[in-house]
C-alpha cells in the first residue's frame, strides 16, 4: 500500500511540472532538439563613395580631412569601409566649426549634405561651409604680478605681441604669443615664469579681447653638472661639451646647444639635460646630464638608384673610442657605375680645446667621370676650428697619386694627362651653415669657400691654384610651406708661373641633376668632337627654384638654371646656357626623393644630345 501510495504521488507531481500546450500552440522537433525562430533581417547599411568640400578657403580642404572621420574606403582597398553613421557625421561638423573657430571665425556655419545612390546602396557625402566675417581683435592687455615687472620688461613683451588691434584673431598666432613670452624670460635666466592667457569673445560684434597674465619668475644661474648613463666615456669629455659654465645666467638655448653638440660628436643615442630646480641653492640649479651610449661598433649598409650613378651600394663600420681617445674610426666603401673607393676617417675632437677637431682621411678612390676614369691614391690630415656654431674654418694638407685609367676624351696632349701625377697641396676654406636642417633646410644660408693651392716647394709635380665657392639661401614664402632658394658657384683653376698646365681631374665640369638641370651629367661647357667633355678653367652655375606642396608628402618645384664652363679664365662668363624646369618631391625620413625635368633654353648648336633631361635622385638639387 505505501509503494502504491508513492508512485501515484510521483506521477502526479511529474504532471504538475510538465507545461501544457493548447490547440493553437506549435511545436517543432527534429532530431529530439527545439528549433528557435531566425531573428529578422536589419536595415541595409549605407557606405560612403566620396567626401566633397564646398566654401572651404581660410580652412583648406587639406585641413578639414584631417579631423574628418567620414570618409570613403581607400581606392585599392579590397573591402567597403565603416559603414555610414550620422553621429560620426554630426562629430565631424564639430570639428570642422572648431577649425573655423581658432581662425577667428566664430560664427561659420557648416553643414553636411548626402546625394545618396540607392542602386548601390551608396552616398557622397558633401560638407559646405559659409565662414562669415572674421572677429577681429579689438585690444590685448598685459597684466603684471607686480608693478616693478611691469615697468621692467613691459616695452620687450610689448615687441612679441602677434597679434595686434584690427587683425583676424588665430588661436595658433594666440598661442605662439604665449610660447614666445615664455621663452623670452627664459633666456632673460627666468626658466619658471608663468604665462596664462584669457580670450574674451563678443559674437554679435565679431571682436576679441586678449588678456595675458605675466609672472616672470626667479633669476637663476647655472650650478654643478652631473653626467649619468656614461660607460666608456669620462666625464670630463662629455661636460667639454657643455656650452655653459658654473655662475652663467640660466638659458634653455644653452642647454639646447649642448645636447646638438652631444649629439653630432657621434657616441650617442640620446642626451637629455635636466635642470634640478628642487636642489638649487642660492638661485644656482644643478644640471643633470642622461646620456646613452652607442655600441663601440656598428656597420651600416646602403642601397640606392638614380640617373646618373644608377645602382649603388654603401657599406660602412663605424668604431668609437675604440682606442681610447675620444676618437671614431670609420671605414666606407662605395660601388656605382660613377665612382668605387674604399675610405678611411679618423675624427679627433678636442685637440687642443673644444673647438678644434683633427680629421685625417685616406684612401683609394676610382671616380668613372664623362671624361675620364682616375685611380687616386690619398692621404689628407685637415685641422677644423669651430668659430662659434655657425662659423667653422679648416686647414690641412693633402698628398695624392693620380693615374688616368682611361681618357674619354680627346684633349690636346693625351700623353701629358696620361701620366702619373704626384699632387701636394694645402687645402684652407670656410664654412658659414646657418641651415636649419642638413637634410633638407626650409630657412637659412649656407656658404663655403675652399682654396687648394699645390707648389712644387711641397714636392708637387705640378703647380696650381683652385678655388670654389658655394652660396646657398631659401626664404620662406608668404604661404604655408612655400619657398624660395637659390644657388650660385663659382670656380676656376690656374697653373703658377712655370709650371705645367692643370690636369684635367682639377677642371671642372657642370652639368646634370645637381648643377644645370636640361644638360647631361657633366656635358655642360666644352665638348671635343665626339660630344665628350673637356673641363674648363672655370666655371659659374646658378639656380632660381619655388618649392612648394601638392597633397600631403608630395610637393612640387619650379625652376631656373643658367651657368657653363669655359677653356680660358678670360672668356669667363661669356655666353650662360639658361635652362628651365619642373620636378616633383616625395618627402621621406632620409631626405625628399625628387624627379627633375629640365628643357634647355638656348643650347649651343650641333651638341649631340637632347634639350631636355630627366633626373631621379634623392635630396633636393641644393
Amino acid at each position: 500500500m505505501g509503494k502504491f501510495l508513492f508512485i501515484t504521488l510521483a506521477l502526479l507531481l511529474v504532471l504538475c511540472l510538465t507545461p501544457a500546450y493548447g490547440a493553437d500552440d506549435e511545436f517543432y522537433s527534429m532530431d529530439g532538439f527545439d528549433q528557435p525562430a531566425a531573428a529578422p533581417k536589419g536595415p541595409v547599411p549605407w557606405y560612403i563613395s566620396g567626401v566633397s568640400y564646398q566654401g572651404f578657403k581660410v580652412v583648406t580642404v587639406a585641413e578639414a580631412e584631417e579631423v574628418v572621420e567620414s570618409k570613403p574606403a581607400p581606392a585599392l582597398a579590397l573591402r567597403q569601409g565603416e559603414p555610414y553613421s550620422s553621429f560620426k557625421v554630426e562629430g565631424d561638423l564639430r570639428r570642422l566649426r572648431v577649425l573655423f573657430q581658432e581662425k577667428g571665425y566664430f560664427n561659420a556655419e557648416v553643414s553636411a549634405s548626402e546625394q545618396r545612390d540607392q542602386a548601390n546602396h551608396t552616398l557622397k557625402l558633401v560638407f559646405t561651409a559659409k565662414q562669415g566675417p572674421p572677429t577681429l581683435v579689438e585690444k590685448t592687455t598685459l597684466l603684471w604680478s607686480d608693478e616693478q615687472d611691469r615697468r621692467l620688461w613691459e616695452d620687450d613683451v610689448n615687441t612679441l605681441l602677434i597679434l595686434q588691434p584690427g587683425q583676424r584673431f588665430s588661436l595658433r598666432d594666440y598661442e605662439q604669443t604665449k610660447r614666445d613670452i615664455a621663452t623670452f624670460f627664459a633666456n632673460q635666466a627666468r626658466p619658471r615664469n608663468q604665462v596664462l592667457g584669457q580670450v574674451r569673445v563678443y559674437s554679435e560684434r565679431q571682436r576679441a579681447e586678449i588678456v595675458f597674465k605675466v609672472k616672470p619668475g626667479p633669476r637663476y644661474l647655472f650650478g654643478d653638472s652631473q653626467v649619468k648613463g656614461n660607460k666608456s666615456l669620462g666625464r670630463k669629455f662629455i661636460l667639454e661639451e657643455a656650452t655653459y659654465t658654473r655662475g652663467q645666467p640660466f638659458s634653455p638655448s644653452a642647454l639646447e646647444e649642448t645636447q646638438r653638440a652631444l649629439l653630432n660628436t657621434g657616441f650617442f643615442t640620446s642626451v637629455t639635460l635636466l635642470p634640478q630646480y628642487k636642489e638649487a641653492k642660492d638661485n644656482q640649479v644643478p644640471i643633470l646630464v642622461e646620456v646613452r651610449e652607442r655600441d663601440p661598433y656598428s656597420i651600416h649598409l646602403g642601397v640606392g638608384w638614380g640617373t646618373e650613378d644608377h645602382f649603388r651600394v654603401r657599406i660602412q663600420e663605424v668604431n668609437r673610442n675604440v682606442l681610447g681617445l675620444d676618437e671614431t674610426i670609420t671605414i666606407e666603401g662605395k660601388l656605382s657605375s660613377i665612382y668605387t673607393g674604399l675610405v678611411g676617417t679618423l675624427k679627433k675632437p678636442y685637440l687642443f680645446n673644444r673647438l678644434s677637431t683633427l680629421l685625417l682621411r685616406g684612401g683609394i678612390e676610382q671616380p668613372d667621370t664623362e671624361a675620364y676614369i682616375n685611380n687616386r691614391l690619398f692621404i689628407s690630415p685637415l685641422l677644423e676650428y669651430a668659430v662659434d656654431n655657425q662659423w667653422t674654418w679648416y686647414l690641412g694638407y693633402n698628398c695624392e697619386q693620380d693615374h688616368l685609367r682611361e681618357l674619354k676624351t680627346k684633349v690636346p696632349d693625351p700623353g701629358y694627362e696620361l701620366q702619373y701625377f704626384f699632387i701636394s697641396s694645402i687645402p684652407v676654406g670656410l664654412i658659414y651653415d646657418g641651415r636649419n636642417s642638413i637634410l633638407d633646410f626650409t630657412k637659412g644660408t649656407y656658404f663655403s669657400l675652399d682654396v687648394e693651392n699645390a707648389l712644387q716647394a711641397l714636392g708637387s709635380e705640378v703647380s696650381f691654384i683652385r678655388a670654389l665657392g658655394d652660396l646657398r639661401h631659401v626664404w620662406p614664402m608668404p604661404w604655408e610651406n612655400w619657398y624660395l632658394a637659390a644657388r650660385a658657384q663659382v670656380g676656376m683653376a690656374y697653373d703658377l708661373p712655370g709650371s705645367s698646365p692643370v690636369p684635367i681631374i682639377r677642371k671642372f665640369f657642370p652639368g646634370g641633376p645637381n648643377s644645370v638641370r636640361g644638360y647631361p651629367y657633366q656635358l655642360l661647357g666644352p665638348l671635343d668632337s665626339s660630344g665628350k667633355p673637356l673641363g674648363g678653367l672655370s666655371m659659374a652655375v646658378g639656380s632660381l627654384e619655388a618649392r612648394f606642396p601638392i597633397y600631403k608628402a608630395l610637393g612640387g618645384v619650379v625652376f631656373a638654371d643658367a651657368g657653363n664652363a669655359w677653356e680660358d679664365l678670360e672668356n669667363t662668363f661669356t655666353s650662360i646656357r639658361y635652362t628651365t624646369g619642373f620636378g616633383l618631391r616625395y618627402n621621406t625620413p632620409v631626405g625628399p626623393i625628387r624627379l627633375d625635368i629640365g628643357y634647355q633654353l638656348n643650347p649651343p648648336s650641333g651638341e649631340p644630345f637632347d634639350r631636355y633631361a630627366i633626373y631621379l635622385s634623392v635630396g633636393q638639387a641644393f
